[in-house]
This record gives C-alpha cells, structure tokens and sequence, in this order.
C-alpha cells in the first residue's frame, strides 16, 4: 500500500520536474531559471530519497545529501556570477 503511494509520489515529482524544465526553458529571466532549477534539483532529491526508502538501500540518502549540497554551492555560484560579473 505504502509502495504504491510512494510511487504515485514519483510520478508527481516527475510531472513538476517536466513542468519546471520547461519554466527553465521559456523563462523571461535568468532568475526564474534558476528557481526553476533549484525546484528540479529538490524533486530529483526527494526522488532519490523515495527510492532509497523503497530498495530499503539507505546509504542513497549520502548521495542525496551529496547532490543537496552541490545544488546549493552552484545556486550561490550562480547567483554571484549574475550579481557581480564573476564568481571569484
């Protein structure tokens, strides 16, 4: 019961995320593009962590974990390079 939950969960997550590229894509400016990816990079997170819980494989939630901070480091990246012209 719980299974099939999870899985309608990954279709959901799924669906947002297609719904997000194309907000990525058509985007009228650069930040919108960005929050669409940070909304891409949280399904595909979660996605990770529904799995995990699924396979019963819990050393996936370091891999999320991983992935979750490498988003954030090139969110800020991003967002300096946008602000001040260059990142360093």
């Amino acid at each position: 019961m719980i299974t099939t939950v999870l899985y309608s969960m990954v279709v959901g997550l799924v669906i947002i995320s297609l719904v997000a590229i194309l907000r990525a894509y058509s985007g009228p400016s650069a930040l919108d593009r960005v929050v669409a990816m940070n909304v891409i990079t949280t399904n595909v997170v979660m996605i990770i962590l529904i799995f995990a819980y699924i396979d019963r494989s819990y050393y996936y939630i370091d891999v999320a974990f991983v992935f979750v901070i490498g988003a954030f480091i090139a969110t800020l990246c991003i967002l300096k390079l946008l602000r001040e012209g260059h990142i360093i």
